[in-house]
C-alpha cells in the first residue's frame, strides 16, 4: 500500500469529486464498546484503523448536512455562479424547520456562502432548506424541467452519496430531521466516505474549522448582522479542525471530526523529497458522549496508524478495503 504524496492527493481529490467512486483501503478492527457506531479512517491511505457497528443503518441527524453543504458547494463551482449570490428564504422553510437557530424568516436573504456557514457551523435547518430550495430550483431550470426544488436537491444529495460509495445511505431532506414521511438514514462508514470527500476540498475545511463567524441577513432592505458559533466542541483540541455535529431524538449524539498531524518529509536517493500528509477522520453515531468518545477514538486511531506505518503499511486481503467492509 503506497502512502500518498501531497501533490498526488490534491489532484486525485479534484478528479474523484466528479468522475468516480471513492475507493477506501481499510482494515476494520472491531472493538468492544457501547452501542455507538464508529469508524476511524486515515484520510490519505484510506485505511480504517478502528470500527464497530460501522455498517449499521442509523439516523444521523445533522450529519446529513455534510452532503447538503457539499452539493451546494459543488453546484456553485460547476455552475460558475459562485457563493456570493443571494438566496431567499422560501415561505415554507420555517414550517419545516421551526424558528430556532438564526430565526430566519420568509423573504430574508443570505449569500450562499453564509448559508453554508450557518448550515455547517450552527446546523441551522432553515439555512439548509434555503440552500436546497435555491440550488434545486436552479438545477431544474438548467435541465429544463419542472418539479419540487427540494426533491431535486435531495436527489443530488443521494447521487453524491452513491458516487462516493455511500450505498447504504438514503437522504430524504437537506436538514437531517426525522420529520419526513420516510426517515433518512446512513451508516458510520458512509458518513466517513462523505466526510473524506468533504475534507478533500480546502474550501469546505474553511467552512467547518472556525469557532465563530459573522454573517449578514438582508431583511426588508436592511442588513442584519448576526454571529454564529460552531457546535463542534472539539475544534482546536488535538489539532481537530472539523467537521460536523448532529443530535436528534432518533440519532442520539453524532459527530464527524478530522485532524491532521504535521507532514513527514522523506529524502529520496535522487536528492528529491517526498511529502507524506497525515489526516484522520472519526465518525461517531448514537453516542451518549459523542465528543468524549470521538476524542478518545482519535487518539486510538493515531496509535494504530503509527503502528501500521512502522509495519510498512500492510494490506493483506480485500476485506481490508472499505468497499468490502
Amino acid at each position: 500500500m503506497q502512502g500518498a504524496t501531497l501533490q498526488l492527493n490534491v489532484s486525485k481529490a479534484s478528479k474523484v469529486a466528479w468522475v468516480t467512486i471513492l475507493g477506501i483501503a481499510a482494515l476494520a478492527a472491531p472493538i468492544a464498546r457501547s452501542q455507538s457506531a464508529i469508524v476511524v479512517v486515515d484520510a490519505y491511505n484510506k485505511k480504517v484503523h478502528v470500527a464497530a457497528n460501522g455498517n449499521q443503518k442509523r439516523a444521523v441527524g445533522g450529519l446529513a448536512k455534510i452532503a447538503t453543504a457539499m452539493v451546494a458547494l459543488d453546484w456553485a463551482e460547476a455552475s460558475k455562479v459562485g457563493v456570493n449570490v443571494l438566496a431567499t428564504v422560501p415561505v415554507y422553510a420555517p414550517q419545516i424547520a421551526g424558528v430556532a437557530g438564526l430565526d430566519l424568516r420568509p423573504g430574508d436573504q443570505m449569500t450562499i456562502r453564509d448559508l453554508i456557514y450557518a448550515t455547517m457551523m450552527s446546523s441551522d435547518n432553515t439555512a439548509s432548506i434555503t440552500l436546497a430550495d435555491f440550488v434545486g430550483r436552479d438545477h431544474l431550470m438548467r435541465l429544463g424541467r419542472q418539479g419540487d426544488p427540494l426533491v431535486e436537491f435531495v436527489r443530488q444529495m443521494n447521487a453524491l452519496a452513491q458516487r462516493e460509495g455511500a450505498i447504504s445511505t438514503r437522504f430524504t431532506n437537506p436538514h437531517g430531521l426525522e420529520n419526513t414521511k420516510v426517515a433518512p438514514y446512513s451508516t458510520a462508514a458512509d458518513i466517513a466516505r462523505l466526510t473524506l470527500y468533504a475534507v478533500s476540498r480546502p474550501a469546505m475545511r474553511f467552512y467547518t474549522n472556525q469557532r465563530s463567524r459573522d454573517l449578514t441577513i438582508y431583511r426588508g432592505g436592511a442588513k442584519v448582522g448576526v454571529q454564529i458559533g460552531n457546535t463542534n466542541q472539539l475544534l482546536g483540541v488535538d489539532r481537530i479542525d472539523g467537521v460536523k455535529t448532529g443530535n436528534t431524538p432518533r440519532s442520539g449524539g453524532c459527530v464527524a471530526i478530522c485532524a491532521e498531524k504535521p507532514s513527514s518529509v522523506y529524502a529520496q536517493a535522487d536528492g528529491s523529497s517526498v511529502i507524506f500528509r497525515h489526516r484522520m477522520v472519526v465518525v461517531v453515531l448514537g453516542s451518549a458522549d459523542p465528543f468524549g468518545e470521538a476524542r478518545g477514538l482519535l487518539a486510538q486511531g493515531w496509535a494504530a496508524y503509527d503502528q501500521w506505518l512502522a509495519a510498512g503499511r500492510p494490506v493483506t486481503d480485500r476485506k481490508q478495503l472499505l468497499q468490502y467492509y
